[in-house]
């Protein structure tokens, strides 16, 4: 299992798009059906989710069984044991949210390499390792050879550390989160690319930064992932599309079958009903 090379990582340097979606459920139907779709990863969250590691293991191993790299946000930027655990289940890479300098991304580095590069516990017993001892030390050394790790640069201290985050080698992509960010620029809700003159002005500083050092950005339309929205994120050189989250996709679609169904029932003269909710989505 361990000796298969990085699956997000060979399309990023063979210059092909991955694309992907967010799972706050932890489906592993959902999953299934992403993988059978043709998505090429899956984001699992478990800062604002109830994702535990023994779940994570299993969802995991679904993810692999269709061919779906996985990739695992971790609660804290300092919570190296989630990061730790999701690397032993077979996650390929960590998102590491609310990054504010290039020693949160080290001291995640320090906490999942193995000694003498790091501090990592030895352990054959897990699934990344194969359950097994006689093969441990080959798996280490693939391991910290391809540590993936994806800061989120979502706070005002990233943007004025960019640089320095880019720079460091595990750090092949980040992800630019606009509507985090914008909170913390007092710009309040506004989660488009394009929302206000400090979001543009930080994409830019955040884009030139990746450019000077070979990073690629992971973003794009997550609630309404169109051609033409797809195009613009590609643009804004987003080369690792996140397309979406499972349980605000599925909102939308039960929004559109409710207001499917309310003006059928509109144009009739037999039947009638309550007027839809409001969309949890901005108009």
């Amino acid at each position: 299992m361990f000796a298969m090379p990085q699956r997000l990582m060979a399309m990023i340097d063979n210059h092909e798009v991955p694309i992907g979606m967010q799972c706050f459920t932890g489906d592993h139907t959902l999953i299934e059906v992403m993988g059978r779709t043709g998505l090429d990863y899956v984001w699992i969250d478990s800062e604002h989710s109830g994702l535990n590691p023994r779940a994570l293991e299993d969802t995991v191993r679904t993810a692999d069984g269709v061919g779906l790299a996985t990739i695992v946000r971790v609660p804290e930027p300092d919570d190296t044991t989630s990061a730790r655990r999701a690397l032993e289940a077979g996650a390929e890479a960590i998102v590491i949210p609310m990054v504010r300098t290039a020693a949160d991304v080290t001291n995640m580095v320090d906490a999942l390499t193995y000694p003498p590069n790091g501090r990592r516990g030895i352990c054959p017993a897990y699934r990344a390792a194969g359950y097994a001892l006689s093969s441990f030390s080959e798996y280490a050394a693939i391991s910290d050879a391809g540590l993936f790790l994806i800061p989120m640069i979502e706070t005002v201290d990233a943007l004025t550390n960019i640089e320095e985050i880019c720079a460091l080698e595990q750090v092949r992509v980040i992800v630019f989160a606009a509507g985090e960010l914008s909170y913390a620029l007092g710009e309040g809700a506004n989660a488009s690319l394009h929302g206000s003159a400090a979001i543009q002005d930080a994409l830019v500083r955040v884009k030139a930064a990746a450019r000077a050092h070979g990073v690629v950005l992971l973003g794009g339309p997550i609630i309404d992932p169109t051609a033409e929205a797809c195009a613009t994120a590609l643009e804004e050189d987003i080369g690792v599309l996140c397309l979406g989250l499972d349980v605000m996709a599925f909102r939308k679609i039960c929004e559109q079958a409710v207001a499917a169904a309310t003006t059928a029932v509109a144009g009739s003269t037999r039947y009638t009903r309550q007027p839809a909710p409001a969309t949890g989505f901005a108009r």
